[in-house]
């Protein structure tokens, strides 16, 4: 028995017979977006035709009835009329249609409040790690490192910036690079404020002013159970065959709409003991539950920095999450069926 099925062993919930799987995600052909920002559009994290089907495949592989909800406002109508049904049902969620922060604890915070089972973190943590400024203060606190932050508040900010530094400016409450250009990046010499209050106005949030750390783009997952935690190998995220180290550059809004960049797995010439146990020290410091992600810089010294971290990550073919998964020799339907057991 390999450490991913301890790890199952231990760790996974019954799924009986009995219960009714509901999927609740938005899809860009399916969904109608609330609102959106100007410039960056929402969809970016909403599921195309193609990984719909793969949700699907997964979904009937699991040999369960269940039913997909593309618009939050649906599932919950459902539930209201079916509450005194629900008893049996587990809710598997990835919406988060709309704008602004806690968007995507809408659904985990419906599920407590009728006490159905849902996969992943509760909607306090999915909240917190949605602001960046928060996480980056209490993994400071707990002596994780990360890139030192500041926090732009609209136009009445005067940032103190190192001069011999480099900064990205990234909006607090987003992912998939939601609001990222290569004119996010800049020197702590010449600081756009100009462009700075354009990009608050436009996503209509604070921005985090974070040092911009050269090196390999990577992203860990992780599944923590009530027992233990399991730490993937690092994933590395890169643009093109010919270099695996981003360097200087960065995955912006365009590319990762159109899923424009590749994985591969960390370089043997590099240890990744520390990296994996920063990812499980991280989710438990956080509370975390289900599949998460930790993200990193990780520069050629050794030396590596947590710049993000996720609380639902995608987990469809062209994700990390996927890779991992593979890398051990399981397939889709082993991620999903291990997400839900893990709720």
């Amino acid at each position: 028995m390999n450490d991913f099925d301890v790890f199952f062993k231990e760790n996974s919930n019954k799924v009986n017979e009995n219960t009714v799987l509901i999927i609740v995600c938005n899809a860009k052909s399916k969904t109608h977006t609330l609102k959106d920002y100007n410039g960056f559009s929402i969809n970016t994290e909403f599921l195309s035709d193609e990984e719909l089907k793969e949700i699907t495949e997964m979904a009937e592989k699991q040999r369960l009835p269940f039913r997909i909800f593309y618009d939050e406002k649906d599932f919950m109508e459902f539930l209201i009329e079916n509450q005194q049904n629900c008893t049996n049902f587990m809710v598997y969620n990835s919406a988060q249609n709309g704008i602004g922060p806690g968007r995507k604890a809408l659904i985990p915070s419906i599920c407590k409040f009728f006490n159905i089972r849902y996969t992943g973190s509760d909607p306090y943590r999915v909240c917190l790690c949605r602001d960046k400024f928060a996480v980056y203060s209490l993994l400071t606190v707990a002596n994780i490192k990360m890139p030192k932050s500041e926090l732009f508040l609209y136009n009445n900010t005067k940032l103190n910036l190192r001069t011999d530094l480099t900064y990205i400016a990234k909006p607090i409450y987003e992912s998939s690079s939601l609001g990222i250009t290569s004119q996010n990046v800049f020197k702590g010499t010449l600081i756009p404020y100009v462009y700075l209050t354009d990009l608050s106005k436009k996503m209509q949030q604070p921005i985090l002013i974070q040092q911009f750390i050269k090196g390999y783009e990577i992203e860990v997952p992780v599944l923590v159970g009530k027992k233990s935690s399991f730490v993937f190998s690092p994933v590395v995220l890169h643009k093109d065959d010919n270099a695996l180290e981003m360097d200087s550059e960065i995955l912006d809004y365009n590319r990762i709409y159109n899923d424009d960049y590749l994985f591969s797995s960390f370089p043997n010439c590099f240890d990744d003991t520390d990296v994996k146990s920063t990812a499980e020290k991280v989710v438990r410091l956080l509370g975390l539950n289900g599949l998460c992600r930790v993200d990193f810089r990780y520069q050629s010294s050794g030396e590596f920095y947590v710049t993000d971290v996720s609380t639902n990550p995608h987990f469809i073919n062209h994700s990390s999450v996927n890779f991992a998964f593979r890398n051990l020799g399981l397939k889709n339907e082993d991620i999903f069926k291990t997400i839900l057991a893990l709720s």
